[in-house]
């Protein structure tokens, strides 16, 4: 098994991802290393500055397209290379090796460096942050009241597009305008054929848009740049300063390893005809981040990039199988398009240009046609139709025998209950406080001394190809039982199965598993002794903890709620739902980054407030759903809990894929045990029953104490906490729970 690892969401990278759907290699562990979900692609930014297209529009999530391409995905930005050690650094985690690797992270704008610039200037890279940030600076703009005075800065062809794009969108807005093109060079687009340069002449002098050639901007200040021409400076006024210089190398910041591959004078990574790095052919490096060596003058045009993606496919394939690889060509002349704004588009090849409609038609159906072959979700997040045949993830059969991971592993609590009810009582033992017979989250026991200290054991199933998050999730989850008790755990020992590997494999994956359990356990004081392995068909990841426990009299329980106490609950639902939806590709990126960051929350704060405000009972949501932990809070018979449906926290996305049917595989058991004690729409039964992961607490608070309770979490900078129902009662055996809107529940 060989682990190839592409960093950056490129134009290259999201065709090899679509190619590995449509026919995957065998005997790869294919993992995507990104700083964001969504790529953007450059070639309709100016479009969307026009107003010809929404941010779904130019938006790649690539998540579910390699999902679709069986990949792993880690969301966080890398920060370093080694191509000596074949490892690829990542913020806030241990480093990863790699067999074959591929840079596509594109690049970043010169002059970020100047005073003022990062402060006071929007600069079109990443184009991500350009692209969500530019409707607030054109709203500022409407309500001047005044000509806006915009400062585009740069004249190669992003600066001249987005030139002409907003001089349009202003104009379609009856916005008064005086827009200026500062640049280096002698004209636009410099190295443009005359015939371009004269088109783009003409059109500026027509729409009045301004320009200031052989000039350098030393400094951006609140309203005003200073540039420098002829040894003299400057200051202009500029109510939007636009930062669309050329092109600068990302660097990565920790670069010990990274400055071992070959750059250019500019920083720019040195690739070979066959996208092969100097020195390095097991490390690739395509689009805006590389240089070819042999091509120099090849310029940073999405167009080389996306013509690089099936070269370096095809060679990716070879590598992996020591086949003769190919070189990439790159074309001198292309038909190049630049967006002019009000539905018209520049053209211009062989020497040639010419305006018009009809161009901009043809840039249009190009852009489209290209996304349409990598937007797997569409702006809803549901799948299009045209890629649902990608990859087999998605057929029914398959998605029969996709297990949930996470909580939703668990086996259900009919056949739990059942077979604890068999058990004959416990031999009496005055030590035990909370035991086999208690039915309770945790084990809770007396020392010598009398001090109560409170045991558990978790152990979840890999909901994810990442073995460093499924331990982190682990700890969280095997924790969250003692802080649910207001307990402080002390002690754990790691409970890991793997699954079959080789032994450098069975060593990387232990060791990315050991380090996510000990950073949530580190910080929290809470030693890791040693533990278990085993080795079964999947990974599973586990604690076993102990730690100190409040008086007997103060131990928080399950049982003890009364009828009158608000029901709160510190996070969101739904993880159930987003983690079997991205078992199959159909997650967007910012919904799991939503999911994957609330299993990571630790319930230590909650645990403390808890305690200390006296809450009635409480305990934490997980596998058996929010339904299945909320019975355990009413012990008496008569007691009901009365929900209030639209209160309850759901997680982004999680709405959606009920909607279409999609839920845990674990929901099934989670309604057998617990549907004939709730009474609720249909519409509201996924989030009762939707299994949970590492889910948050759900307390039963009495009325005059929530809003002090609500207050402290607020202070201690915890995640928003949700009054979502209160208890009353009713004749109803064993308790229930009903959902609906009475006017009990809205008026807390």
């Amino acid at each position: 098994m060989k682990t190839l690892v592409l960093v950056g969401g490129g134009h290259a990278h999201v065709q090899v991802l679509r190619r590995f759907a449509m026919d995957p290699p065998s005997g790869i562990r294919l993992i995507v290393i990104l700083d964001r979900p969504v790529a953007v692609y450059s070639g309709m930014v100016p479009g969307f500055v026009a107003g010809d297209y929404t941010h779904s529009d130019l938006g790649i999530d690539v998540v579910p397209l390699a999902r679709l391409a069986g990949a792993s995905v880690i969301l966080s930005p890398a920060t370093d290379v080694d191509p000596v050690r074949k490892t690829v650094s990542i913020e806030g985690r241990p480093p990863i090796r790699f067999d074959l690797l591929s840079l596509d992270v594109g690049s970043t704008v010169r002059g970020l460096d100047l005073p003022g610039v990062q402060e006071h200037a929007l600069s079109t890279r990443p184009i991500a942050s350009f692209v969500y940030a530019l409707e607030a600076h054109l709203a500022r703009l409407r309500a001047l009241g005044r000509p806006a005075k915009i400062a585009v800065v740069g004249g190669g062809a992003a600066g001249t597009e987005l030139a002409f794009t907003l001089d349009a969108r202003l104009a379609d807005a009856s916005v008064p305008r005086e827009i200026t093109v500062y640049a280096a060079e002698k004209e636009l687009l410099a190295n443009a054929s005359a015939a371009t340069r004269r088109a783009l002449e003409r059109e500026a002098n027509a729409r009045e848009i301004a320009t200031h050639f052989d000039v350098r901007v030393t400094r951006v200040d609140a309203g005003a740049l200073v540039a420098r021409q002829n040894g003299d400076e400057s200051k202009y006024d500029a109510d939007l300063v636009i930062w669309a210089t050329g092109a600068s190398p990302v660097a990565f910041p920790a670069h010990e390893g990274t400055a071992r591959l070959k750059t250019d004078s500019h920083g720019f990574i040195e690739v070979r005809d066959t996208l092969q790095t100097i020195g390095f052919d097991d490390v690739f490096a395509v689009g805006d981040c590389a240089r070819l060596v042999d091509h120099p003058w090849v310029p940073r045009a999405g167009v080389y990039a996306v013509r690089q993606g099936p070269i370096l496919e095809a060679n990716l394939r070879a590598r992996l199988t020591n086949q003769s690889i190919k070189p990439y060509r790159p074309q001198r002349d292309f038909l190049s398009l630049l967006n002019l704004g009000h539905g018209r588009a520049l053209g211009s090849k062989w020497g040639r240009a010419f305006a018009s409609t009809s161009v901009f038609r043809l840039k249009d159906w190009i852009d489209r046609r290209f996304m349409d072959r990598f937007q797997v979700l569409d702006e809803s997040g549901r799948p299009r139709p045209a890629l649902a045949k990608l990859s087999a993830m998605g057929s029914s059969d398959d998605e029969a025998e996709m297990m949930c991971g996470g909580c939703a592993a668990k086996l259900g609590a009919e056949p739990l209950a059942a077979a604890l009810a068999l058990m004959p009582a416990p031999p009496s033992d005055d030590t035990v406080i909370l035991g086999l017979d208690a039915r309770d989250d945790v084990a809770a026991t007396r020392g010598p001394d009398g001090a109560t200290m409170l045991h558990n054991i978790d152990v979840i199933r890999a909901f994810a190809d990442d073995p460093w998050l499924v331990g982190r999730v682990a700890a969280a989850n095997a924790l969250s039982d003692l802080h649910a008790k207001g307990g402080k755990p002390r002690h754990a020992q790691a409970i890991v199965g793997l699954p079959e590997l080789f032994p450098h494999e069975a060593e990387a994956e232990l060791f990315q598993v050991l380090s996510g359990l000990r950073s949530i356990l580190d910080p929290l004081g809470v030693s890791l002794l040693g533990g278990h392995t085993t080795i079964g068909d999947a990974l599973t990841v586990g604690l076993s903890v102990s730690g100190d426990g409040p008086a007997e009299a103060e131990l928080v329980r399950q049982t003890g709620a009364r009828a009158g106490d608000v029901l709160l609950l510190t996070q969101p639902l739904g993880t159930g739902v987003i983690l079997a939806a991205d078992m199959r590709g159909l997650a967007r990126g910012n919904w799991l980054i939503a999911a994957h960051d609330a299993m990571q929350h630790v319930n230590d704060v909650a645990g403390e407030i808890t305690l200390r405000r006296g809450v009635h009972a409480a305990t934490d949501v997980t596998g058996f759903g929010f339904a299945g932990h909320l019975l355990t809070l009413l012990s008496r018979d008569d007691l009901l809990a009365e929900l209030d449906g639209e209160a309850m926290p759901l997680l982004p996305g999680a709405r959606t894929l009920w909607a279409d049917g999609l839920v845990s595989t674990a929901d099934p058991a989670n309604r057998m045990a617990f549907e004939a004690r709730v009474d609720a729409p249909e519409a509201d039964l996924p989030w009762l029953f939707d299994p949970q992961t590492a889910g948050g607490l759900l307390l039963a608070v009495a009325p005059e104490a929530v809003d002090g309770i609500l207050a402290e979490f607020k202070a201690a900078g915890e995640p928003p906490v949700s009054r979502v129902g209160r208890i009353g009662t009713d004749v109803m055996i064993g308790g229930a729970i009903r959902v609906g809107i009475p006017a009990t529940v809205r008026a807390l």
